[in-house]
């Protein structure tokens, strides 16, 4: 299906809810609304094969694109209709979009042009010779799609071959301190998708990189950069005991920073994606010239720079090349294996495992044949497991089994030939195919091949790439594609977070539950998750996965992706990027559809010249759906007018996320002139007090209100009747003249730094449809034990919970309730904040518990040997008077799952065993503030999956038993030299009292 046939659906869809929702304003309207989405319908089964032949036919594409233009009309037009029944100053607001608008009545031409309108469409000549395909009833995602699921419970690095010994080579030069021999600069050039990012990744990582250096910095410069942002970045990671000293430093400071810290530290620095000579000719003064000891690697796709950075500075050039034929073979097959795998081990379990797998729904038996074409590429552990699956294979199956093999290994060699040896373009390919199960769709996916390269509309050398992703986007299924266009809404190299995406997502309308015929407890946000899982399958996206929820936490396009992205989205005119100077220049031919004059979605990037390029001169943005706002400043800029123009002129507005920005105290009450309003996000911005008017939005879906920690929100009490409530994000310190009444919001899902000081507890048994939720809870024993009850109870859908309690638990009843409370079944995260004589045996705690902080509860008994025993505990945080003896143990196999662990403050602790065996998996260990502690604990050596120590506010002593002086060695360096990272920090006085300001503060 087309994005057009696909808009087209969003506006049969949308047309249904206003008929349920608005119907008392659209009595009369009734009868012309149902006739329009008939006639809807009919476009829909002509769309569905003219989409098809679009390619090869501009009068086709054309109509295509008038046809899109008219159903979002038609919901314009609706929606306007909705207004004008609408009493109040909403109606004066919406008024000037159709100036003749002032009753019902006044409507009838409109809907005569728009029938017009339809009615030419299905006459065109255009398409006359295309029949209309009958659609059922049937849901319009396959039944291939819907039995997906999200495929990764891990990050997956992108597979690398044959380039093993050009990795081995550049490490060995960046290590080599031998005079002249040296190199302080290694640049890896090449063209776009060629890996450049991914070998410098694989050196980054290097055992022997991690041993050598003592800080390391990684930092994308790509085409619009800022020399204070990438200076701060750099200086953060070398320095992260400076973060809020840096932040504040003006450029120069920055570069005499920089170019001290080297001095001091063997860095090594990574300027991944550099576009242009200025960037080193910018950055060069705050590199030590000559300096041997810290390093830089510099990834570009222009030779030049490294030439010219070869002047003054020892530099080596390494142009990485493409892959042999060979090569390419084999990374395509291990691709393709990859998915190969997870699909037969989804089937193998039944496809009811704790994991959700990828399955390709297909009835065919083929799937084995394809997994069995590349046995010749797997390992022997890989080649038994697939061969088990086919054992019991008759012979004439196993003859077509062979004969299947061997006609996809031929036409696989054919299209990965025909990659030019770019390994994106061969990952993609392989996402492609590996959602293939039958030698008919391979055939299919070569027909199509071949022709989108004979139709290459780049000359440049990357153009391979850009083909093969074309034919990945037109692969897509169409509930995809919007999704995937949307991603070119955020700046280049942003990592989007995943929730924040599903969000958006749905508020668009990309995403519905009714629509899609979720399954069962499965909520748009599963949905969501399993739509990006696709993508990424077909490697058309990046992401980070949460180690400890196996869920996407986030994602990011690579830049000839995003280009792809961009590309698609101009020629579907689905996206405005404001100001164009900060997107690439797209390469391709003009599509009907970009002429378009009607502007639904703008992504805007704000700079110092804000004012003189928004609001866009000559651009009707009256029927914007989506606004979102991207700060380039390091300062927050005030939007307040930009956000009264935004409430004013973007009437039909669906989308609006404004973080980071200022808005001084009030936050403007014409905000609640967006009643269309699906999302809104003020995350990060400074704000005093939300409007009253905020109650307007009824159809809101997600409200994310999280203002910076130190600002205090006044919240009014109206967030009762935002009824269609999704996702509700509470300010970390917020307060209200009466206790916020939350308890009718019977859709809401999520709700953070729900706060028991503002909100009343007893509202939360009330949210039936509760799933995620953070507390605190600041109240007497009796409400406590009561709240507790209520979340214990068999009808509670609350999954994952998170609460930071303030109590003393000293006598034996409230050490009951303490024992309940931890032993929540959904309780993924705990903050203890008071008194506790003793902890609960760790056969009480949940099974669930991943993060657990305990502050000030003075235990005489050592907790590790309690806390130890915690079978999926991850992070551990013990500050201020938790333990007031002096010896701590952990035991062998203690703490399984444990990566990080921070004692701060624990100052009588004098002694810390560290048992052979204890802590297998942690990755990161801060020592802060445990003043009478006398040397790092002998076992540490043992951790050999520790990657970062950090030790803060301690003693001189302490700090020279780990330090290399001169050429001396502290006599405590065997026991952490494995260790890559090794940070000695001091903290100010005024920086420990902020900080403790903001651990007392909210959960987020």
């Amino acid at each position: 299906m087309s994005m057009a046939e696909f808009a087209v659906s969003l506006v049969v869809q949308s047309l249904t809810e206003l008929l349920i929702y608005e119907a008392k304003h659209l009595r009369e309207l009734r009868g012309r609304i149902e006739l329009i989405q008939m006639k809807l319908r009919q476009l829909l089964s002509i769309l569905e094969i003219a989409d098809a032949r679009q390619e090869a036919d501009e009068g086709i594409s054309n109509w295509i694109a008038e046809t899109r233009e008219v159903a979002y009309d038609i919901e314009d037009l609706l929606l306007v209709a909705v207004c004008s029944r609408k009493e109040g100053s909403i109606l004066k607001k919406y008024t000037h979009m159709f100036k003749e608008v002032s009753s019902l009545h006044n409507l009838e031409p409109k809907f005569q042009v728009i029938e017009s309108k339809i009615s030419a469409l299905q006459s065109d000549l255009r398409i006359s010779n295309i029949k209309p395909r009958q659609r059922g009833l049937t849901n319009p995602v396959s039944q291939r799609h819907l039995e997906q699921r999200r495929s990764y419970s891990h990050y997956v690095e992108e597979d690398f071959v044959g380039l093993d010994e050009d990795v081995k080579d550049l490490v060995a030069r960046l290590v080599q301190e031998d005079g002249d021999k040296s190199c302080q600069v290694v640049s890896i050039t090449g063209m776009g998708g060629i890996g450049k990012t991914t070998i410098a990744k694989k050196i980054y990582h290097h055992k022997d990189i991690r041993s050598h250096f003592d800080a390391f910095a990684w930092v994308c410069v790509s085409q619009q950069w800022q020399q204070e942002d990438v200076l701060q970045r750099i200086l953060n990671k070398l320095e992260p005991e400076k973060k809020k000293e840096i932040n504040r430093m003006k450029v120069e400071e920055l570069v005499e920073e920089l170019f001290e810290v080297q001095k001091k530290k063997r860095c090594l620095i990574v300027l991944d994606d550099v576009w242009g000579k200025d960037v080193w000719v910018i950055l060069r003064p705050a590199f030590p010239p000559r300096q041997v000891n810290s390093k830089i690697i510099l990834t570009t796709r222009n030779r030049e720079i490294a030439r010219y950075i070869d002047r003054d500075t020892p530099c080596h050039l390494y142009q990485q090349r493409h892959l042999n034929e060979t090569e390419s073979w084999e990374l395509l097959k291990k691709k393709i294996y990859r998915g190969l795998n997870i699909r037969d081990k989804r089937q193998a379990d039944g496809g009811d495992g704790g994991e959700h797998e990828y399955s390709s729904g297909s009835e065919d038996d083929d799937a084995a044949s394809s997994t069995a074409s590349f046995h010749s590429c797997l390992t022997d552990e890989e080649e038994e497991e697939v061969t088990g699956q086919l054992h019991n294979s008759s012979p004439e199956d196993c003859v077509q089994d062979h004969k299947n093999q061997m006609d996809m290994e031929r036409l696989g060699k054919k299209m990965v030939g025909q990659c030019g040896g770019l390994p994106l373009a061969i990952i993609v390919l392989g996402g492609l195919l590996m959602t293939k199960s039958t030698i008919s769709e391979w055939q299919t996916v070569h027909k199509n091949f071949n022709s989108y390269l004979r139709r290459a509309r780049s000359t440049r050398e990357s153009g391979r790439v850009h083909e093969v992703l074309a034919l990945s986007y037109h692969d897509l299924p169409y509930q995809l594609k919007p999704c995937f266009l949307h991603l070119g809404n955020f700046p280049e190299d942003f990592k989007i977070p995943t929730r924040k995406l599903y969000q958006l997502w749905a508020a668009e309308g990309f995403i519905s539950a009714e629509f899609y015929q979720a399954e069962e407890e499965e909520s748009i946000m599963d949905i969501a998750e399993r739509y990006l899982g696709e993508l990424v399958q077909r490697s058309m996206v990046q992401v980070r996965v949460d180690e400890v929820t196996g869920r996407f936490k986030s994602c990011r396009l690579h830049d000839l992706t995003r280009e792809l992205c961009l590309l698609k989205g101009k020629e579907e005119n689905f996206l405005k990027k404001v100001p164009l100077r900060f997107e690439p220049e797209l390469i391709g031919s003009p599509s009907s559809s970009t002429k378009a004059s009607v502007t639904r979605r703008l992504s805007v990037a704000v700079d110092y010249d804000f004012d003189s390029y928004f609001p866009p001169r000559k651009e009707n943005l009256e029927h914007i759906r989506s606004a979102m706002f991207f700060s380039r400043l390091t300062d927050r800029r005030n939007l307040q007018l930009t956000l009264d123009m935004a409430c004013n002129d973007f009437n039909l507005l669906r989308v609006l996320d404004l973080e980071r920005f200022c808005f001084g105290g009030k936050l403007s009450k014409a905000i609640g002139n967006l009643i269309h309003l699906r999302y809104l996000s003020l995350r990060g911005s400074q704000f005093n007090k939300l409007p009253s008017s905020i109650g307007n939005l009824k159809y809101l879906q997600t409200l994310d209100l999280r203002a910076p920690f130190l600002v205090c929100v006044t919240i009014p009490n109206v967030l009762w009747k935002l009824n269609h409530l999704k996702h509700l994000y509470l300010p970390p310190s917020h307060r209200s003249s009466s206790k916020l009444q939350l308890g009718s919001l019977s859709k809401l899902e999520i709700l953070k730094n729900f706060d028991t000081r503002v909100s009343d507890y007893r509202d939360i048994p009330k949210l039936v449809k509760l799933q995620k939720l953070a507390a605190i809870l600041t109240m007497e024993m009796e409400n406590l034990a009561e709240i507790i009850n209520c979340l214990k109870m068999e009808h509670n859908h609350v999954r994952d919970s998170s609460f930071r309690i303030r109590y003393d638990f000293q006598s034996e009843r409230e050490f009951t309730v303490l024992r309940q409370l931890v032993g929540f079944t959904h309780l993924h995260k705990l903050d203890l904040v008071g008194l506790i004589n003793r902890l609960p045996e760790h056969s009480h705690f949940s099974q669930s518990l991943t993060k657990l902080t305990l502050r000030s509860s003075r235990l005489k008994e050592d907790p590790m040997a309690t806390l130890e025993k915690l079978p999926n505990l991850h992070s551990l945080i013990l500050r201020k008077n938790v333990f007031e003896g002096n010896e701590i143990s952990c035991s062998p196999q203690g703490f399984p799952q444990l990566r990080t662990l921070e004692l701060q403050g624990l100052v009588s602790l004098e002694h810390w065993r560290i048992e052979k065996g204890a802590m297998p998996n942690l990755y990161y260990l801060k020592i802060d503030e445990c003043i009478t502690l006398r040397m790092v604990p002998e076992g540490i050596k043992h951790i050999a999956t520790l990657k970062e120590l950090v030790i803060a506010n301690m003693p001189a002593a302490f700090k020279r038993r780990i330090q290399k002086v001169q050429e001396e060695e502290g006599e405590d360096i065997y026991k952490v030299k494995h260790i890559p990272s090794i940070t000695l920090t001091e903290m100010s006085s005024s920086s420990m009292k902020e900080l403790e300001k903001q651990l007392s503060g909210t959960l987020t």
